[in-house]
């Protein structure tokens, strides 16, 4: 009997005598054989993300160029960039930049180098010298300037406004979303879609549906490790700070930011703390260190604080208020546990004012009290 079939109580059928059949090779069958193509949905002009990242940063290279980072690789799977960049040339989206183009490359000392080199008198800081030397003339500067940069031809930059999500994840953010499962991949299925929808309204959903998704993982199995209850947390403060980076709202990203808080010391912390203790029911000491890990778990970290503070600052209120603030959005969180909204709010301020020993002193006191009801 088989593996399933005793799982099941189900019993084997009877074996049947193998048959040799020749299967030749239909149109249906060709259709279901994978082609290797690049990750990711093509756009309408059909260029995959990789594509449009090698054509955002192409200016940043040289038509030469070898050594290209690792990140292109490892984040955005690019696997050849030179081929690439070869490609969007044959597609006409870049093209050989001038002499003049590739005179942001150099270094300051190259430039006066240069300058001396023509007889041109410079001063100024980069950006003045490279202005000075435009004015030498295209012939003057190309018998210095070998190495020539791409530039995007009046297509590519048409390109790029047309996938404003590539550079989305280009740029640097006091959060990412890659981390919760928000990536360029995910929002670029969506994009090609609907590309008229607002490309940060896709991530902000997909951060939403994130942490639905990790809720419902949790609920089904408080038992399922800290991964599911992190990841719940980590949306709500994502979303606050996407919400601050808008600047639409600075209400709407402190109330976020409050909950994810209050989730932080209630479900991801306090689950883990109640989970430690009923399985370690027997071991007195593991119980003890379950408890101090508790406020090792919900501290403020340094990030938290400045991250915190500027939205306190960014609300314009002191500290009573802030306080009042904290104590309504962790109503709205609906999820009580070790510490109710008032506590919780006292040991966020306590943390602010650096009052560790007042934190910590709260933090275990409210977790032996939840323990003990477990007994």
């Amino acid at each position: 009997m088989s593996l399933l079939s005793s799982l099941f109580g189900k019993k084997d059928a009877p074996k049947k005598e193998q048959v040799a059949v020749e299967v030749s090779a239909t149109k249906k069958d060709a259709s279901k054989t994978p082609s290797l193509h690049l990750k990711g949905k093509p756009d309408a002009v059909g260029l995959y993300p990789s594509e449009l990242v090698m054509l955002s940063l192409a200016e940043q290279y040289t038509t030469t160029e070898t050594n290209f980072p690792g990140y292109l690789t490892y984040t955005y799977e690019i696997a050849n960039p030179p081929k690439i960049l070869k490609s969007l040339q044959t597609k006409g989206l870049i093209e050989v930049g001038s002499a003049i183009d590739a005179l942001d490359h150099f270094k300051l000392p190259e430039l006066k180098g240069i300058a001396s080199s023509l007889g041109i008198v410079v001063k100024g800081k980069k950006a003045d010298i490279i202005s000075q030397l435009s004015k030498a003339g295209e012939d003057s500067l190309s018998q210095f300037v070998k190495e020539r940069t791409w530039k995007l031809t009046v297509s590519g930059i048409e390109e790029l406004k047309a996938n404003p999500y590539i550079q989305y994840f280009l740029e640097k953010h006091p959060y990412n979303v890659n981390e919760v499962g928000v990536d360029i991949w995910s929002v670029n299925e969506q994009f090609v879609k609907k590309p008229k929808r607002p490309y940060r309204d896709i991530i902000y959903c997909q951060l939403n549906d994130q942490m639905n998704k990790a809720a419902l993982a949790f609920q089904r199995d408080p038992m399922s490790g800290s991964a599911n209850t992190q990841q719940y947390c980590e949306c709500y403060r994502m979303m606050g700070l996407f919400i601050e980076e808008e600047g639409k709202s600075f209400v709407n990203a402190a109330d976020l930011y409050f909950q994810y808080l209050f989730n932080r010391i209630n479900i991801h912390a306090g689950l883990q703390l109640l989970q430690t203790y009923k399985l370690f029911k027997n071991d007195r000491k593991y119980q003890a260190e379950a408890i101090q890990r508790y406020y090792d778990n919900i501290q403020l970290y340094p990030f938290h604080k400045t991250e915190l503070l500027r939205l306190i600052d960014e609300l314009n209120i002191d500290g009573k208020a802030a306080r009042e603030s904290m104590i309504t959005s962790f109503k709205r969180a609906n999820n009580t546990g070790i510490m109710t909204e008032q506590e919780a709010a006292d040991f966020v301020i306590h943390e602010l004012n650096g009052d560790g020993d007042k934190s910590r002193e709260l933090a275990e006191k409210l977790a032996k009290k939840a323990v003990k009801k477990l007994s």
